[in-house]
């Protein structure tokens, strides 16, 4: 059986990736008319993931509940990107993204080590 704390972390990761798509494709119509910011929940994203683990229904290919950023207001052309909020929200994804992989790197070299010294 599979670790559940690796399976989260990987979670925590592909969830991230996912947020980082997003908000990389914000910043890139930053200046696309009508164009609306979209993000995920981190928080509801990983909730449904441990409910999926619990239940046995994790997915290797989740859906993910898209929805345009409701705390953005349109400028003129109608586009809701707001550069300032995106690359904030980049920078806090990045480091939790960068956070799961320490610790999953450091689990798996924790891993290697023990079947070493077997």
């Amino acid at each position: 059986m599979a670790d559940k704390t690796m399976i989260m972390l990987e979670k925590v990761m592909d969830i991230t990736t996912y947020r980082r798509k997003l908000l990389t494709s914000n910043i890139a119509n930053v200046d696309t008319p009508g164009y609306k910011a979209k993000d995920i929940s981190f928080k509801n994203e990983m909730n449904k993931q441990i409910e999926n683990l619990k239940n046995g229904t994790a997915s290797d290919s989740p859906m993910y509940n898209v929805f345009e950023s409701p705390n953005t207001m349109a400028n003129r052309d109608g586009n809701t990107v707001n550069l300032d909020i995106e690359m904030a929200k980049m920078a806090e994804n990045s480091l939790t993204y960068n956070a799961a992989m320490q610790i999953y790197a450091r689990k798996t070299r924790m891993l290697r080590d023990s079947i070493k010294t077997r």
